[in-house]
């Protein structure tokens, strides 16, 4: 499992997360997308050490390889949490304790979350309270459906699920 540090982003938000909830017009309770628009990675790599405890690969240098030092750089930030993932998931992954759902990235952006408006209810009415799948087939599903209904979709082309889970802080 990895770890990000990221940016919150709910209700507490109040008039951010109005519009939002608005444009895309979903009935949301919280977001535990991890979405990198509206939940920004906050770690980048700049020290050796940080640079030991990274995943330096594919563009994920965002990732931290440690839970204690994930917990460590997290003292850094004042309105941030830590997530932890599980990257490029198929039909074989099992989930473990604490998993809040599925996300379908490309690159750092979540497909369901922050691709448009949804106006062929493709990805909303699977979307649990908390703007994530709650089961991996579904997601994988809907991740296929988008390419072939898309192909040439850049942001579809090479979205991949992702597991997230609550990490205690």
């Amino acid at each position: 499992m990895y770890y990000k540090i990221i940016e919150k982003f709910g209700p507490s938000d109040e008039e951010r997360w109005q519009n939002y909830l608005n444009w895309r017009q979903l009935d949301l309770t919280c977001f535990d997308s991890i979405d990198g628009i509206l939940k920004p990675d906050l770690f980048n790599p700049k020290s050796q050490e940080d640079w030991a405890n990274c995943v330096n690969e594919d563009f994920k240098l965002h990732l931290i390889t440690n839970l204690n030092y994930a917990r460590k750089i997290l003292q850094r930030y004042h309105n941030a949490n830590i997530v932890g993932v599980e990257t490029e998931l198929d039909e074989d992954y099992e989930s473990e304790e604490g998993l809040l759902g599925y996300d379908i990235i490309d690159g750092s952006i979540s497909v369901l979350t922050n691709w448009g408006t949804d106006t062929e209810n493709l990805i909303n009415p699977h979307l649990m309270p908390n703007g994530l799948i709650g089961d991996l087939a579904q997601a994988l599903r809907i991740r296929n459906l988008l390419r072939q209904k898309f192909p040439d979709d850049p942001h579809v082309k090479k979205s991949e699920v992702w597991a997230v889970y609550c990490v205690d802080e």
